[in-house]
């Protein structure tokens, strides 16, 4: 994984974005919170740093990819925790997204409590949904630690060791490739 720290720049821009664009209203519902908007949007922008590029401009519409790589529509799927991430944990992604056009599904961890990131690994979006477990909406999710939740919307998950690896700059830079 690529661990990357949260820089004052990230969280003034990502603030200032949020100030005029609301990226959870979505037609489909499941409306993603002030805190989920800015958790996806940390995962964006450091990924463009990261790769040395600009900040991208959130302009009017709908945004068809976060980043392009190799040519590929590559949609960042950031999720946050309270530590690092480990083989066993899952990504997820809300089904209500799966028509969206993109070629590559980013993983992304944003660490609170130490204020970093973590770019954890990739798949094809196909192979992603041909391999993650789904659950549909309402149904009974259980986690490893005996609690359990109703998903609040079709869910597919994967566990990190089942990605595409990310140990470098460069491994981020062949994504798709």
């Amino acid at each position: 994984m690529i661990k990357e720290a949260i820089k004052a720049e990230d969280k003034e821009y990502a603030k200032g974005v949020l100030v005029g664009k609301n990226f959870g209203n979505r037609s489909t519902g499941f409306n993603g919170t002030y805190t989920h908007q800015y958790t996806g949007l940390i995962g964006d922008l450091i990924t463009h740093r990261i790769l040395g590029r600009e900040y991208p401009t959130y302009g009017e519409g709908i945004i068809a990819e976060d980043i392009s790589i190799n040519d590929k529509k590559v949609d960042v799927k950031s999720m946050a925790r309270n530590f690092d991430m480990r083989d066993n944990w899952v990504h997820n992604f809300v089904g209500y997204q799966k028509t969206i056009p993109s070629d590559i599904l980013l993983f992304v961890n944003l660490n609170k409590r130490e204020e970093h990131v973590e770019i954890c690994g990739w798949l094809p979006k196909q192979d992603f949904l041909d391999k993650a477990k789904f659950y549909e909406k309402g149904e009974l999710r259980h986690r490893d630690d005996g609690t359990s939740f109703p998903t609040k919307a079709p869910l597919y998950e994967i566990e990190q060791h089942h990605l595409n690896q990310i140990d470098s700059v460069e491994d981020l830079k062949k994504i798709g490739a």
